[in-house]
This record gives C-alpha cells, structure tokens and sequence, in this order.
C-alpha cells in the first residue's frame, strides 16, 4: 500500500476516535448514565475500530518512511494508550466532562506534534 493510504487510514482512525471520546463526554456531562446510553455499544465499536486504524495507520506510515522506531513514536504509542483508555473516564468522572472535552483533542494534538517534527 502507498504512504498516503497509510496516511488516510491514520487520519480516519483519529478522526473516529476523537468523535466517539466527544460523544461519550456530552452524554455523560449532560447526566446520562450507562443505561441510558443507548448507543453505547456502538461508540465503543467506532473508538476501538478508530484506535486500530490510528495503530495500523500509523506502524504503516513508519514502515514506508524506513524510520524503524525512533523516541517520538514511543511516546506516540504511549498517548495512543492514554487515548484508548479515555472511552471510560467520562463515565467515571462526569463532573470533569467540560476539561475532558478539551483535554482529549489536546492529547492527539501532541502526538500530532510529535509527528510533524520528529524531536527525538
């Protein structure tokens, strides 16, 4: 597969992921509860489909460029960990749901950094 492919699965999976964590913070910064998610199971499924295209996307694009697995992609991986791990934080911690909104595009903001730069 060329490079752009790689590049538009990344950006695809990003692009899911991102929608599903905001999905999941309104509706439990607005009260919502697990039981009334009605759509629960299927913002689950676009964030871990979302987290794997961001992973494949990703590994394919280094792959491409021959960049074996500098620093900048470790903590890459890190935030991708953070990131997939963020789907439960809006229902445990409902009240911070206003910082959350914020804090999660911050997050893909610097893996996005680290990409476009490569510091390390």
């Amino acid at each position: 597969m060329p490079y752009e492919f790689y590049k538009l699965m990344h950006f695809f999976g990003i692009f899911m992921m991102l929608g599903a964590l905001g999905g999941n913070v309104v509706h439990y910064g607005n009260g919502g509860d697990k039981e009334a998610h009605g759509m629960r199971r299927l913002v689950a499924m676009a964030h871990g489909i979302g987290l794997l295209l961001v992973l494949v996307g990703g590994f394919g694009m280094t792959a491409k460029l021959g960049l074996g697995f500098p620093g900048w992609v470790g903590v890459k991986l890190l935030l991708w960990l953070v990131l997939g791990a963020a789907l439960a934080l809006p229902m445990r911690m409902a009240n911070t749901a206003k910082v959350q909104l914020f804090v999660f595009p911050a997050i893909a903001l610097l893996a996005a950094y680290l990409a476009i730069y490569k510091p390390f």
